[in-house]
């Protein structure tokens, strides 16, 4: 599924009058190459897990990866602004092949989530680029246009690469899969900047320099908090509470305040995406897990759950693109709602196939309908955002956006992993996992209702 990593602050104005073809061709194949990364090593994980013997670290292999794009989005912001975006997206291509291969070779769990790090900072950045460049160099009417299309990138790598992940996993080993994107990053590497080079650096009036110190204070605190909920000795609440506490801290100068509280306006807006991350990016991955562990399938069959979530995402982000210029913006609460609905009731179907009380082809159907609901409510609540904010606020809202969702998918990744470690057998482990996100899905429901306040 699309996910969007953390955003540097580019300036209000518009760096160039009319963006030119290859510009936009550029920045969409960065979501390309991140797309075939995420859809290939996502069906494989379980199989790595499996055999190197390290389930109870599952949930860490998506968290450090996630985490990790907030470091990489904050150094990428920072290159960028000193040397320009090619330079930015030229530093996290490197340091997403680096970790490509550390995955590659990696001979215990550990080794894998040090590979995954790498790889999120990588990845980190290069999400970010094209959000940057589409908040800074087009214009409103094209927006929409263009979150539709980088959302639609996700559909070829979507639908093949979980399919060529199980055919190399099958043929050779699993080692295969980040081997051969290491081979597709060095051949799109020089499409990718080739069009980048032609913008200059985004100054950011120091923005990424005043939250450095909180994101590394973030990421901490979550290990922390994961860390302690893990643990099954005594000393595993205090060092949740703590890590609690830190995140608290930490997250404040990152995002307004209200966030938590659900205030009208745009903290609402925040929460409404965090929340909507959480319950359904989040048990993402878990969802390939129990196709595995619970329902013993092949990896064709459990690749075909996130070939699924891509087209159903995509599906739904298309459709509120052109409900967005048959209805104009008056349509984006009903079609939040919606979406919503979508959501919640597409995890349910998604989630009784999980825990095995119905059979694994409800988990597909419940895939379908949480990815259109996901695609409608998401861009539909992106837009509605971009409203409510002066011009000269569009890069501080643009890295708030990608924040709450990294956020907030890493935290949810990140108690599911400390539920399967702490709960057994794997099923009910699940079902707690199930519940969580239920819950959680249903807090963007409150946060809708708060949104036509600036």
């Amino acid at each position: 599924m699309p996910v969007t990593s953390p955003t540097t602050a580019p300036p209000a104005t518009h760096l160039i009058s009319r963006p030119p073809p290859a510009l936009a061709a550029g920045l969409l194949l960065v979501i390309l190459v991140v797309a075939f990364e995420s859809s290939a090593v996502g069906t494989v994980m379980p199989r790595i897990a499996a055999d190197l013997g390290g389930l109870q670290l599952y949930g860490w292999a998506s968290s450090a990866f996630m985490l990790a794009s907030l470091l990489g989005a904050m150094l990428t912001g920072l290159l960028t602004d000193r040397r320009g975006v090619a330079w930015g997206a030229a530093f996290s291509l490197a340091l997403f092949g680096l970790g490509l291969l550390v995955l590659g070779l990696a001979a215990s769990m550990p080794v894998v989530i040090a590979g995954r790090l790498i790889e999120g900072v990588g990845v980190g950045g290069l999400n970010a680029l094209p959000f940057v460049v589409i908040s800074a160099a087009y214009r409103d009417e094209a927006k929409a246009r263009m979150l539709a299309a980088v959302s639609s990138m996700w559909l070829v790598p979507g639908l093949v690469g979980p399919l060529l992940a199980s055919v190399l996993t099958a043929q050779f080993s699993w080692r295969a899969v980040p081997w051969s994107l290491v081979g597709l990053l060095v051949l799109a590497a020089p499409l990718c900047l080739h069009p980048l080079r032609s913008l200059p650096p985004l100054a950011t009036g120091g923005s990424q320099k005043r939250i450095l110190w909180p994101t590394l204070g973030l990421m901490v605190a979550f290990t922390a908090l994961i860390e302690g909920l893990r643990r099954p000795d005594a000393l595993g609440i205090p060092v949740a509470l703590a890590g609690l506490m830190g995140l608290g801290l930490s997250a404040r100068p990152l995002f307004p305040r209200g966030l938590w509280s659900l205030r009208p306006g745009l903290p609402a807006s925040l929460a409404l995406r965090g929340f909507a991350a959480f319950a359904l990016m989040g048990q993402g991955s878990f969802v390939t897990l129990s196709l595995r562990e619970v329902h013993h399938l092949p990896l064709a069959v459990v690749g075909l759950s996130i070939s699924v979530g891509g087209l159903s995402w995509t599906l739904g982000a298309w459709l509120q693109a052109h409900l967005e210029k048959t209805f104009g913006p008056a349509s984006r609460p009903a079609r939040i709602r919606y979406g919503l609905l979508g959501i919640t009731g597409g995890l349910l179907l998604t989630g009784l196939g999980m825990t095995g009380a119905l059979p694994y082809p409800v988990i597909f159907l419940g895939g379908l309908i949480a990815g259109i609901g996901m695609g409608t409510a998401y861009n539909s609540n992106s837009l509605h955002a971009m409203s409510l904010v002066p011009p000269a606020q569009a890069g501080q809202l643009s890295s708030q956006l990608a924040n709450i969702e990294v956020l907030m998918v890493a935290l949810s990744a990140g108690i599911s992993g400390a539920l399967v470690t702490r709960i057994h057998p794997l099923e009910q482990a699940l079902t707690y996992v199930v519940i969580m996100n239920l819950v959680a899905s249903l807090i963007p429901w409150v946060a809708a209702r708060r949104l036509a306040h600036r």
